[in-house]
């Protein structure tokens, strides 16, 4: 069985801008994925069957769609597309699609948040007051040399986040991204076991 068959593609209007985005896996909690604007679709369908073998669905936002776009109207697009979810679900914000993440998340504080999880996200720190009042479960993943992304500024998070677990990697978390899907898909089950 192919476990990256695209199962639904939808898309969400910002102005005179559509978004697009994938889904991956039928039932089961969605984690949407928002990546940086150079990592195809492709890339990230590549990785969904660590998500739907644990019987989690993926839901891929088309950073592609994102490039005429500025970053009120990415978070704007998110917020659409995770109000069509209609219920809990947790978002994966990979390098800079993490700082789209996050200003959605502190914009909106989303009730139907279940989880965060960044990968290598810029700027991390200027979300320190912001994230500990999300109450939400918060995922850290970090490759160690990463100098756009440094890990001193997710462990300070780390510190002043209650319950934040911080993963570090060795490598670039583009060429590890299996590696991550694994770690996330694993957390994500830990969080929403009921």
């Amino acid at each position: 069985m192919d476990m990256t068959r695209v199962t639904a593609e939808g898309y969400v209007t910002v102005g005179s801008l559509k978004v697009r985005y994938l889904e991956v896996g039928v039932g089961g909690v969605p984690v949407v994925v928002t990546p940086p604007v150079n990592l195809t679709v492709d890339s990230i369908l590549s990785i969904a069957g660590e998500f739907t073998r644990v019987g989690l669905r993926v839901i891929v936002v088309d950073a592609s769609s994102f490039t005429r776009m500025n970053r009120a109207g990415k978070v704007t697009a998110l917020s659409l597309i995770a109000d069509k979810l209609g219920g809990g679900f947790v978002l994966l914000g990979l390098g800079q699609g993490g700082v789209v993440a996050l200003d959605y998340v502190t914009q909106f504080m989303p009730k139907a948040l279940i989880g965060l999880a960044l990968v290598s996200a810029p700027r991390i720190i200027n979300y320190l007051d912001l994230l500990p009042k999300l109450n939400k479960p918060l995922l850290l993943i970090y490759g160690i040399n990463d100098p756009n992304a440094p890990v001193e500024e997710a462990n300070t998070v780390k510190s002043v986040v209650n319950g934040a677990r911080l993963t570090l990697i060795d490598g670039s978390w583009v060429s590890e991204l299996g590696r991550v899907a694994q770690l996330v898909a694993s957390w994500v089950v830990e969080v929403t076991k009921t």
